[in-house]
């Protein structure tokens, strides 16, 4: 027994001298690994590093979610906009309040990161941070930055063939065309709940990678994110309703599957762009004088 004991931790040393164990980056390094850090949990194009206090992680985690949760709930506002315009376009004429819409989801989200922040749990890092992403996203009034959710609605409703804008009156900031039928209307509908769940499950992604490594646990954020064996990455997913449009065939051509990986790449571009922003490197304690233990 003592042979067979002595050989089992022999061979734990051993392994763990060769670097068969991955081990993620603690508290404070960088996502990338390039301070520390290895195996899976090394996400090469995240930006960012993992939270240094309980604290920090409870702040940039529970922002985050109320980021995403924003970022559907207006793009629902623009799915809404283009059906009424659509309607409006072939004799229904159908007002809806896109602003208010959009301005009710901004509210929400400016109420929901005032009581985190109330909680004085937050770096002022953190909040400079996400109040310039907050600026970046839902800028008001126009013009919308080519970066904000207003900005990029044009990339969706992207058809000129029926000549009509959907926000063409006075004011107006969100670019973009009605669709020219009701089958590349569901096209482009689908194509914006696609990037919609995309971001959502994308940020999911990154708040999980950030408190697995807080843990000191591995966790393979680039599967999460994007593609795996299973097929149940956040692109693989996207993926899949990419290909079930393309074989229904009702899309306009500026949202053909080369175009959809388009949007799909560029929305993982901005969202791992912004991750050192939502998870920045080099914070105080709250308190400046402590560490918060881990859990």
């Amino acid at each position: 027994m003592k042979r067979i004991l002595g050989a089992a931790i022999g061979g734990i040393f051993f392994l763990g001298a060769g670097g068969a164990f991955a081990a993620p980056p603690t508290p404070g390094q960088h996502f990338n690994c390039s301070d520390g850090g290895s195996g899976v949990s090394c996400a090469a194009d995240d930006g960012g590093c993992v939270s240094n206090t309980k604290n920090h992680l409870k702040c940039s985690d529970g922002e985050s979610k109320a980021f995403g949760k924003a970022v559907a709930a207006v793009i629902k506002c623009h799915i809404k906009q283009a059906d009424a315009a659509f309607k409006t376009l072939n004799g229904k004429p159908t007002t809806f309040d896109e602003e208010g819409c959009e301005n009710a989801a901004i509210a929400k989200l400016s109420a929901t990161r005032a009581k985190i922040e109330g909680k004085a749990i937050c770096d002022p890092q953190q909040i400079n941070n996400f109040n310039v992403e907050q600026a970046v996203l839902f800028n008001h009034p126009p013009p919308a930055p080519a970066l904000s959710i207003d900005g990029q609605n044009g990339n969706t409703y992207c058809d000129s063939t029926s000549g009509a804008m959907i926000d063409g009156g006075p004011g107006g900031d969100d670019p973009g065309w009605v669709p020219n039928s009701a089958p590349n209307l569901k096209c482009a509908d689908t194509v914006a709940k696609m990037l919609s769940r995309l971001v959502g499950a994308v940020i999911k992604c990154h708040i999980k990678l950030n408190d697995s490594d807080f843990k000191g646990k591995d966790f393979d954020e680039e599967s999460c994110e994007e593609t795996n064996p299973s097929q149940k990455g956040a692109l693989d997913k996207f993926n899949q309703q990419r290909d079930k449009l393309a074989q229904l065939a009702i899309c306009p051509p500026c949202l053909d599957s080369a175009h959809i990986n388009a949007l799909g790449a560029s929305a993982l571009g901005q969202l791992d762009g912004a991750n050192g922003s939502a998870y920045p490197c080099n914070l105080g304690s709250p308190s400046g004088a402590f560490i918060d233990p881990l859990y």
